[in-house]
């Protein structure tokens, strides 16, 4: 698929407010492999004919309802980070807390993991 058909394909399905995952944009290319496009702006596929982009975009979300996303269903929380370092920071902070360590724990464990999960233990309880 060219180029300009990829991003006719793209534009199309943001005209219609639909968010094309990678295996739509993927079978989008290996069903206009070969095509081009009319003077008129349809898709011409050598043996088959022609469509319109629209009625394309709506015959693969038909074939494919899991390849689309609404792009009004993308929440204002899953915004990208400004930086990488943002992100890092997030990730860290949220990695940050360890979970609990219990007497079952320590009794699964022994040698030097023992120890160190002890100290860990004797350190969450304040002594």
């Amino acid at each position: 698929m060219s180029d300009h058909l990829e991003s006719l394909i793209l534009t199309e399905a943001r005209r219609q407010n639909l968010r094309p995952n990678a295996d739509a944009v993927r079978q989008a290319a290996i069903d206009l492999a070969g095509a081009s496009l009319t003077p008129q702006n349809l898709i011409h596929l050598p043996g088959k004919g022609s469509i319109s982009p629209a009625d394309y975009i709506r015959s693969l979300r038909d074939q494919m309802p899991e390849g689309f996303g609404s792009i009004d269903s993308e929440s204002p929380s899953a915004k990208p980070s400004d930086s990488l370092t943002e992100r890092y920071k997030a990730e860290i902070a949220a990695s940050r807390k360890q979970s609990r360590i219990t007497e079952a724990d320590l009794a699964r464990y022994t040698g030097l993991t023992r120890k160190y999960m002890e100290e860990r233990y004797r350190a969450a309880q304040g002594k």
